[in-house]
C-alpha cells in the first residue's frame, strides 16, 4: 500500500485514528506493516500504533516487530486482542477515547487570560505540577520548540497546555486559584490555533470515564470516537 492508501485506510475511522493519520503527515512516524486491512506505525519516540480490522491482520501486522516493543498503541479490539497475544508483557492498559478539530478555521480565544509562549526559566515550576518525576530535558526541549503555551491572569502564571512527544494536545494544567474562569478552554483553544497554523489537524485522547474532560472537548467543537465503538488503548509494562 502507498501513503494514500494507507491513509485512506486510516481515514474509514478518523477519531480513533487521528493520531496515527498526524503521525504520517507530520512525518513523526514511519510505515512498519501496511496491508488491506491493517497497518502498524513506529513512531520517532520507539513506540508502535496499530489499527486493523481483524485480529488475525494485527497478527501479521505485529510479525514485522523484530525488537520486545516497549509499548504499543492498540485502535480497537481487534489490535488489542492480536498485542495481549503476541506479546503479553505488555500488561499495563490504559484506555481513552480520541478527539479532533474538523475544521481549519482559527478559533476566538476568549479574553479571559494572556497567553504566552511558555517561559524556558519557570520548566521546574511546570514539573513540580505537572510531571514530579518527569524529565526536565524533555519538557525543556518541548518549551524550546514552541510547544508549551503558558497563561496568565493579573501577570501571575496561571496555567499551561502543551503537545505532547506524539503531537497530541495535552499537558493541560490550570492553578488552583484560577480554576472555573475559563481559562482550561482558552488554552485549548489557543493550542488548537497553534496546530492549526502549522498545518496540523488538532487532536487529544481522553481517558474512559473522565467526563470533565470529554464535555471540555464537545464544547469546543471537536469530534469524539464513539463511546460504544473502538477504544484506543496504551499497551505497556507497568515498569516501562
Amino acid at each position: 500500500m502507498n501513503e494514500r492508501e494507507i491513509l485512506a485506510y486510516l481515514e474509514r475511522d478518523k477519531p480513533i485514528r487521528i493520531d496515527m493519520i498526524e503521525a504520517i503527515k507530520r512525518r513523526t512516524a514511519a510505515v512498519v506493516s501496511a496491508e488491506e486491512n491493517a497497518v502498524l506505525l513506529k513512531t520517532a519516540a520507539g513506540y508502535y500504533l496499530l489499527a486493523g480490522d481483524t485480529v488475525s491482520a494485527c497478527l501479521r501486522a505485529l510479525d514485522a516487530i523484530t525488537e520486545k516493543p516497549w509499548a504499543i498503541v492498540a485502535h480497537g479490539e481487534p489490535a488489542r486482542e492480536a498485542v495481549t497475544k503476541r506479546f503479553p508483557h505488555l500488561d499495563r492498559l490504559d484506555p481513552c477515547r480520541q478527539a479532533y478539530y474538523p475544521k481549519t478555521d482559527p478559533i476566538p480565544v476568549p479574553p479571559v487570560c494572556e497567553i504566552k509562549p511558555f517561559p524556558s526559566e519557570q520548566v521546574p515550576f511546570l514539573l513540580s505540577v505537572y510531571d514530579p518525576e518527569g524529565d526536565a530535558a524533555h519538557y525543556e526541549q518541548a518549551v524550546a520548540a514552541g510547544n508549551v503555551l503558558a497563561a496568565y491572569r493579573d501577570g501571575k502564571l496561571a496555567g499551561f497546555i502543551g503537545f505532547h512527544g506524539d503531537g497530541s494536545g495535552g499537558m493541560l494544567e490550570v492553578l488552583p486559584e484560577f480554576r472555573r474562569l475559563g481559562i482550561g478552554s482558552a488554552l485549548e483553544i489557543a493550542l488548537h490555533n497553534l496546530a492549526l497554523s502549522r498545518g496540523w489537524t488538532p487532536y487529544g485522547q481522553i481517558r474512559v470515564k473522565n467526563d470533565a474532560s470529554l464535555k471540555l472537548q464537545e464544547s469546543l467543537g471537536m469530534v469524539v470516537s464513539d463511546p460504544d465503538g473502538d477504544v484506543l488503548y496504551w499497551m505497556y509494562h507497568e515498569d516501562e
